[in-house]
Order: structure tokens, then C-alpha cells, then sequence
């Protein structure tokens, strides 16, 4: 009875395959020729003569051929608003035009600074956009990094995207730039959307720093120099190199990774960060120290001396940051709100600016190189 049973299911199945796939509602489909695939967005505005906002919004798209080459295809909207930019450029592309696949958003500085709340909305609520997308500020017109040829690639978007994805490897940069990363952290307590800056120098397309939001608006953009500092501050285990060099030119290059630990106290209304940096590397190039491969005292000079390199560094990055920039771009506000409360309605940023933050640094050396010459 069982097996009897058994065979009339397995009947029932085919029987129901059969009939939904040869005569159920066909699901209409594209080839890829019949498509234009999406790499990259740029967003920037402009004001009319009322003053109101035009959105401005690029897409560079791949078309792939019959031939099986591909062209690359520039597609722009303008509108009073992002849906509206959506109409404008269908009417002047040939292609139905795919979103899903986009690897980078590219905001030109002026639009981040007006805010890019409009943007985060539009993208948060369509299930198609992909949320692994990298958020980058640009200086200038989107509208020229995606026009910007680069050998070896189809489309300047594709080089962008691995250009943020591979900064991780030095300058302490983290791969989390990601769109759905800016979305949870636009509004969360304590928490601020920090973004890699490029800019088209003689050499091509460059990240020169980083952009810092206090909630959905641009507060300042980041140096290289300073872009280092923060990452190291703020990030966990994150990569790059760090130099000491005399006026005479030698120098000792160390690369490292950097781990961090973050210690919160309250004292009265004030509040107190302590950041404990453990950094551990290799020396990779060195003409300052003498003799660094067979003596360990000449490598636990460096390590004092870089120790010591590393909290001025630190330290001036800090009153830039409580005085210039007056914004949380360490993330200290989110420790504290997680020890102490959410929702009390304070300004995290403010509360930052106005507090004691000390930092410890620990350098070591595990390896010199082969030796000496």
C-alpha cells in the first residue's frame, strides 16, 4: 500500500510540472542584447533660474553585442526629482535599461553636502538595486569619471569599484563602503556614513581622502594624510604602512595591521574614550636603523620610537577633529550610546567633540626581512 501510494504522488508532481510549465503564464524574458546593463550611478544637481533643485542622475551601462563585444553607454536624467530623472532618460536610451547590477553610486561633492537622503530612499525602497554597491563622493561632474577611459577596462565604473575594493590592502582603508552600510548607519545613534573621495588628477582617477556625513549631509572631506589616521582609529584590523624619516632622507618604512579596542567612561556629565591601538607588522624598507636584522635593542628603539610617532599622529588628528571638523568621525558616540543608553536626544557629535579621548599605541616587529646588504 505504501509503494502504491508512493507511485501515485510521484504521478501527482510530474502531473502538476507538466501542466503549470507547458500551460501556465509564460514569464516574458530579455535577452542580454536586448538590455542595457547597469555598472554605475552618479548623482549631482543643479538649481534653475527659480532656484529650485534639478537632480541630475548618470548610468553607465554595458551593452554586450551579437559579436560578443561590449560598448560602453552613458545614459543622463534631470528631473525635480530622482523618479523623474528615471522617465527622462528612458526617452533617449535604445535599451531597457537594468539596475541590479550596479557596483558603484557616485555623488558629486555638492549634491553629498545638500544631502543624500533623497538617494538613500529611492534605492532603499527597489528590492532589484544591489545593495553591495560601493558609495563614493567625487569632486566635479559625475558625468566625466564615467566618460574617463582606463586601459584593460570596459567601463570606468568597473575600475572604480575595484580601485575601492582593493584599497583595503594599504592607507587602512576597510571594504565596507558599501550602499547598505550608509543606509544603517545615516540615522543610527551614535553612528556616521564615512565614504571614500576621488578625484581626476594627471595620473587618472585617485581616492585623495574621504568624506565624513553627520547624518545624510557631507561635513568635510578627509586629506590622505588624516584619511590614514581616522581608519586606523576607527577601524579593527585594517592594513597599511606607516614611516619615520629623518631630515637627512632616510627613512624606515613599517607595514602593519592595526587592531583596536575602545574603553568608554562616564564622570559626571562628561564623557572619557580610551582607544588601545596594537600594531603588527614587518619592516619592509630601511635605511635609518643600523644593524635592525641582527640586534634587538635597535628593534625595540623602533618600536618605542614609532610608538611614540604613532599617538602624535593620533593626537593631532584629534583636535582637528574636536575643533575643525567638530564631527564623531570615530564612531565613539555608538560605544558610549551602547554602554550608557540610547534615545536620550543628545548630539553625539557635540558630546564627542567636548570629551577626554587618550589613545595607547603598541608597536611590534615580528619580521625584519631577509637581512641586511
Amino acid at each position: 500500500m505504501k509503494k502504491y501510494m508512493n507511485t501515485i504522488f510521484i504521478v501527482f508532481l510530474c502531473s502538476t510540472f507538466f501542466l503549470v510549465f507547458f500551460t501556465g503564464k509564460k514569464m516574458g524574458s530579455l535577452s542580454v542584447e536586448d538590455l542595457g546593463i547597469s555598472v554605475g550611478v552618479g548623482m549631482g544637481i543643479d538649481k534653475n533660474s527659480e532656484g529650485d533643485i534639478i537632480y541630475r542622475v548618470s548610468t553607465t551601462a554595458n551593452e554586450y553585442k551579437q559579436d560578443e563585444s561590449v560598448e560602453s553607454i552613458l545614459g543622463n536624467g534631470v528631473g525635480t526629482t530622482i523618479g523623474k530623472t528615471r522617465e527622462d532618460r528612458q526617452k533617449k536610451i535604445g535599451k531597457k535599461f537594468f539596475l541590479g547590477l550596479s557596483k558603484i553610486y557616485l555623488v558629486e561633492e555638492g549634491y553629498a553636502e545638500y544631502g543624500i537622503r533623497a538617494l538613500m530612499d529611492v534605492n532603499f525602497k527597489n528590492p532589484v538595486v544591489n545593495d553591495n554597491s560601493f558609495l563614493v563622493v567625487c569632486k566635479g561632474r559625475n558625468e566625466e569619471y564615467f566618460k574617463y577611459t582606463i586601459p584593460g577596462y570596459d567601463n570606468s565604473a568597473d575600475y572604480i569599484s575595484d580601485m575601492i575594493k582593493n584599497s583595503s590592502n594599504y592607507n587602512f582603508f576597510k571594504e565596507n563602503y558599501f550602499f547598505k552600510n550608509a543606509i544603517l548607519s545615516m540615522d543610527a545613534e551614535g553612528k556616521n556614513i564615512v565614504s571614500p573621495y576621488i578625484e581626476i588628477m594627471e595620473d587618472g582617477i585617485k581616492i585623495t581622502g574621504m568624506g565624513v556625513f553627520k547624518k545624510d549631509k557631507l561635513a568635510t572631506i578627509l586629506d590622505m594624510n588624516d584619511t590614514k589616521i581616522m581608519n586606523m582609529l576607527r577601524e579593527n584590523k585594517v592594513k597599511g604602512i606607516l614611516t619615520i624619516q629623518d631630515q637627512s632622507g632616510k627613512y624606515v618604512n613599517y607595514e602593519a595591521q592595526s587592531k583596536r579596542k575602545i574603553k568608554c567612561m562616564k564622570i559626571g556629565d562628561k564623557y572619557k574614550f580610551i582607544i588601545d591601538l596594537n600594531l603588527e607588522g614587518e619592516i619592509i624598507n630601511n635605511t635609518l636603523y643600523k644593524n635592525m636584522a641582527g640586534d634587538t635593542k635597535v628593534i625595540k628603539k623602533f618600536e618605542e620610537d614609532m610608538s611614540k610617532k604613532v599617538k602624535e599622529m593620533c593626537a593631532t588628528f584629534l583636535y582637528k577633529m574636536k575643533n575643525e571638523y567638530k564631527v564623531d568621525c570615530l564612531q565613539l558616540g555608538w560605544v558610549a550610546a551602547a554602554k550608557y543608553g540610547r534615545d536620550t536626544g543628545v548630539d553625539w557629535d557635540d558630546i564627542v567633540s567636548n570629551s577626554d579621548i587618550v589613545v595607547n599605541a603598541k608597536v611590534h616587529v615580528d619580521k625584519v626581512g631577509r637581512g641586511e646588504y
